[in-house]
Parts: C-alpha cells; sequence; structure tokens
C-alpha cells in the first residue's frame, strides 16, 4: 500500500486540528478538538499541556477513521504550533508544570523590565527582531519561572516550544525550527542562532535551549512504539518539524515570494508579509522571524483581540440569537451578520476598541482595555454588532499600513484567513475599510495546516519546491473588491478612531489599578 498521504496538526490556542491529505494537495478529512484556557489572575493565561496530547491523540484516530484509510498509507505526519511559549521538559520528555505560561500571558512585567534595563529595549528588538511587548515573548516567562518556580527551572533539561514538545513525545528527540526559535526573544534574528549575549547577560542558562535547530522541512525522528499505541499512528511513521503558526500560515495562505501579503483572523490576528530581509522600525515594532521557507523572513504586527472579542460580544450580547440559532438550525454567527449587515457603514456613529485582550499592535500597551464609544439612546445592539467587525478591521488597517510604509510596498491585494474569513459580511467590511482586494482561499480554514503538510511534502520528496505547491494547492475561492461609497465612509471614522484610542490611554491606565481588586 503506498505511503501517499500527508498528516498535518495546527495546535492553536482553542484547539488542535488534524488534516490529512494527498500528494495533489487534495483535503481529504479534518477534525478538531478543542481544549480550554485559563486565566487564574488578571494578565494570567494558562493551559494543560496534557490536554494539547490528549487532543492530538483523539483527533489522530478520529481523522483516520473518517478518511476511510490505514494508518500505514501516511507518509509523515509535521505540525503548526501557537509561538511565544517554552516549556520545561525534564530529560524524559516530561513537561514540569501542570498549567503553562502560553503566548497571551503578560504577568512577566518586572522581568521584561529587567530584560530592558539589562540589554536596552533598542538593542534586544534590533538583535531579535521581537517588536511586542517584552513580558508576552518567552524569554521574559522562563525568567518568571527561574524566579518564582526555581526548582522547575533546575530541574529543566530543555526548554521547548508547544510543537516541539509534542514533536518529542512522538519521536524522543529535541529540537525545534528556525521560525519557531525566532520568535521566543532569545534568537539572534540577523546570525540565525541562539544570542549567547542575551541569555548570558540575563543569566539564563544557555545549554537548555535545544542544541538542534532544523529546518521546518527536516525528518526529525519517528514515532515510537509507545506514541504510536497512544495515537493511533504506525510506529515508524516520519515526523517533520514543522513550524510556528505564523510562518506555516503564510505559506498555506500563498505568501511565498516578497511582497506577498496576507491577514489572518482568529482569536487574534496578524498581518504578515514576506520579505528577504529583517525588517525594524522602533516606532510601530512590527516583529520580523523566520519563514519556514529558507532564506525568508515574515515580518508582521500582531492583535491579540479580534475573533476572541467577536466571541465575547457573542457569547455576551447574543442570547436571542442563540436561542434562534436552535430553533432555526441557523448558527449563531450567521445570525449575527444577518443582523448587523442591516446597520450601515459606520455604525451609526459607534465606534469599538478592540483591545480587550491588551498588548498587541500596533500599540503595544498592556493597559489597554476594549471600549464601545459613542453610544447614544438611539444605537441599537444591531449598531454594537456591527461596530465590533468594524473596530477589529479598523485595528488591521493600522497594522497594514504600517507594514507599508516599513517594506515601502503597496499591496494590491490581500489574501484573507482565518475564521474571520468565513463572513462574507466581515470580508467586505475589511476590503472597504483597506480600501484594498480582499481574497479569501478555497481552504480558508486550513492555512496552518495546509503549511504543515506542505512543509512535510517537501521533507519527504512528494512535493518539488515551494512555488510549485503554492501555484498547484492553493486556490481562490472569492474575491471582495471595495466599495468607493462604504471606503469613503471608512475613510472619514478612520482618524476619528485612531483618536478615540489615544484619548483613552490615560484612563485605562488609571483602570488597571481596579484589575483583581476584591470587595472588603
Amino acid at each position: 500500500m503506498a505511503k501517499n498521504i500527508i498528516l498535518s496538526h495546527d495546535l492553536g490556542t482553542s484547539g488542535d486540528k488534524a488534516s490529512l491529505y494527498d500528494e495533489n494537495g487534495k483535503l481529504l478529512a479534518s477534525t478538531y478538538f478543542p481544549y480550554e484556557a485559563f486565566y487564574p489572575q488578571p494578565g494570567w493565561v494558562e493551559q494543560d499541556p496534557e490536554s494539547w496530547w490528549s487532543a492530538i491523540c483523539q483527533s489522530t484516530k478520529k481523522v483516520i477513521e473518517e478518511a476511510g484509510i490505514s494508518n500505514t498509507q501516511i507518509a509523515g505526519i509535521s505540525f503548526s504550533g501557537q509561538m511565544m511559549t517554552l516549556l520545561p521538559v525534564s530529560k524524559d520528555g516530561k513537561i514540569l508544570m501542570d498549567r503553562v505560561i502560553i503566548w497571551a500571558d503578560s504577568r512577566s512585567t518586572e522581568e521584561g523590565k529587567l530584560i530592558e534595563d539589562t540589554v536596552g529595549w533598542e538593542k534586544f528588538y534590533h538583535m531579535t527582531g521581537a517588536g511586542m511587548a517584552v513580558p508576552l515573548y518567552a524569554i521574559a516567562k522562563i525568567l518568571w519561572i527561574k524566579k518564582h518556580l526555581p526548582d522547575v527551572y533546575k530541574n529543566t533539561y530543555k526548554l521547548l516550544g508547544i510543537k516541539d514538545a509534542m514533536v518529542q513525545k512522538l519521536t524522543g528527540n529535541f529540537c525545534t525550527d528556525f521560525s519557531e526559535a525566532s520568535n521566543n526573544g532569545l534568537f539572534d534574528i540577523n546570525k540565525r542562532c541562539w544570542s549567547r549575549e542575551i541569555i548570558d547577560a540575563i543569566g539564563l542558562d544557555y545549554d537548555k535551549l535545544p542544541e538542534q535547530i532544523s529546518k521546518s522541512t527536516d525528518v526529525v525522528g519517528y514515532v515510537t512504539a509507545e506514541a504510536a499505541a497512544q495515537t493511533g499512528l504506525a510506529e515508524g511513521t516520519s515526523v517533520v518539524i514543522g513550524g510556528g503558526d505564523v510562518s506555516c500560515a503564510a505559506l498555506g495562505a500563498g505568501v511565498v515570494s516578497e511582497g506577498n501579503a496576507y491577514n489572518c483572523l482568529g482569536t487574534a490576528s496578524w498581518f504578515a508579509v514576506a520579505v528577504s530581509n529583517p525588517m525594524f522600525d522602533n516606532l510601530m515594532r512590527p516583529f520580523t522571524l523566520c519563514h519556514v521557507i529558507p532564506d525568508t523572513y515574515v515580518v508582521q504586527l500582531a492583535m491579540f483581540s479580534a475573533g476572541v472579542a467577536h466571541e465575547w460580544v457573542k457569547s455576551n450580547l447574543c442570547d436571542a440569537e442563540a436561542m434562534l440559532s436552535k430553533e432555526t438550525g441557523k448558527g449563531v454567527y450567521d445570525q449575527y451578520d444577518s443582523k448587523a449587515s442591516k446597520v450601515p457603514a459606520g455604525s451609526n456613529g459607534l465606534i469599538f476598541l478592540p483591545n480587550m485582550l491588551p498588548g498587541g499592535a500596533p500599540h503595544n500597551n498592556l493597559d489597554d482595555r476594549g471600549a464601545f464609544v459613542g453610544l447614544k439612546l438611539s444605537n441599537t445592539k444591531d449598531d454594537m454588532l456591527r461596530s465590533v467587525l468594524e473596530g477589529v478591521s479598523f485595528n488591521i488597517r493600522l497594522m497594514c499600513e504600517a507594514i507599508e510604509k516599513q517594506t515601502g510596498l503597496n499591496f494590491e491585494y490581500v489574501n484573507f484567513i482565518g475564521g474571520g474569513a468565513k463572513s462574507v459580511l466581515w470580508s467586505n467590511i475589511q476590503a472597504n475599510i483597506l480600501g484594498k482586494e480582499l481574497r479569501t482561499l478555497e481552504l480558508q480554514q486550513e492555512a496552518n495546516s495546509l503549511g504543515a503538510a506542505i512543509l512535510a511534502g517537501i521533507g519527504l520528496g512528494i512535493f518539488s519546491d515551494f512555488n510549485t505547491a503554492a501555484k498547484e494547492f492553493i486556490k481562490v475561492k472569492d474575491v471582495y473588491v471595495p466599495s468607493a461609497t462604504e471606503t469613503a465612509v471608512y475613510n472619514e471614522i478612520y482618524p476619528i478612531f485612531s483618536e478615540v484610542y489615544d484619548a483613552l490611554v490615560p484612563v485605562n491606565s488609571k483602570l488597571k489599578s481596579f484589575d483583581g481588586r476584591k470587595s472588603e
């Protein structure tokens, strides 16, 4: 039986998606297993690492069953994974924390300040390409663990990214890839290696980092007998290291050549472009990481409150829509879009600031808050629903313009992927706010897993090169052309949106003192 099928896992913030592709890039089956995030204190975001492995095991068995294939037909497995997390792992592969600190966690503010004071923010940024708030990077989180959980740090054999820890459970090998390594604040983006200078300066142990930094297409091991028994994979199946979610999504979105741009709108949203050299801007602070494509970089800005703000509004304001969904069988988000689509561009003067999960681009301010601004008695809930879609899209425009300014490019079109791309309304709104052609893809929800699958295919010799694979397997589904009328309306509101943000900065800073305060 021919081994011509690739299994890819997309380990996201909300769950793991397992997908099977054949050698022609056809999606055979896909399944999703969610897991939980925990918020024990303001600014803390944690996950149970066992939930990742459990999701991988369950989704692997399920997707093989749904596709009706034998596990012996799988040529190899690869990963796309959430980044900015390093897990303390023992020599026998045990993750040494029951709940681990993930990318959105900002508890390590003191450690971030220590890094800035010791290394200097500008030097740190230009060496690592890490442009977001320093406490969000793994370098600060590991310092926090060293200070607050000294026994965990002491007993750590290696610090591994999330997907890398799952690869270790599959193969027994400790390794990472360039895209993952380059987004932790510990990697010299210019020399493409761990920065011993920074690591030594802040008092971390160099030998706790993986010695092996692989190309994203490298086969780094084979499924062990123990892992095979748990996952349903065949023992000896090749494991390709894969890449971080941003770079895998870029590949899966067709961003393979310099100047190609895409926006991913999921829990978070990022705007990114492929370039041939790292790029820096001390004001807007786009960050650079290694692409999964050799000798290429991804320059991007990321906002943290995109789909998560949309989800919050749906969960807290859309009880009636949820009830109607049960009665009609029409999804809650479809009900949401139906109501929001009846509201004119500009939401009748209502502006939504989407910064409910702070620290993201383009402001990098951990004191940020979300807000509805301009509420009048004449406003309706439908106005609020539309303003959320617009507010997220205005913030995406801020990121797009910053990237264009930094790179000197003017994007004719933007490939649009992620959960937000499922919404025709949101796609139209974003095209109108950006004033650019927006293209969604046939596999718009699969960009991460498709990127990981292409990496496995190239690593295993199934695909010849990135450009050929991208042209053959990545197809445009819909094209959204901006409306001159609605774009004109949004061009009027856009500077007001920025003014509103600036006006609330000092207010939000004062409100932070009330976070977590308990009444006596």
